[in-house]
């Protein structure tokens, strides 16, 4: 079986997102030289995590 350590990434920049680790910090990990390479090719926000966060804005602005 061939295996590509490069298939990885992916999961890498997904799962430090996921993880709450900041867009920049990841971007320098995979060695982009801009977080809109991150952003477009390999990270996307979860669902449950946008949902999550959306509900803890609403909370701390006391529901406005």
């Amino acid at each position: 079986m061939k295996f590509d350590l490069r298939m990885c990434r992916r999961t890498f920049g997904q799962r430090y997102l996921d993880h709450d680790v900041d867009i920049e910090s990841v971007s320098v990990l995979m060695g982009h030289a801009s977080t809109k390479t991150t952003e477009g090719f390999y990270s996307r926000k979860r669902l449950n995590k946008a949902m999550d966060n959306a509900r803890n804005s609403w909370l701390s602005n006391g529901g406005q």
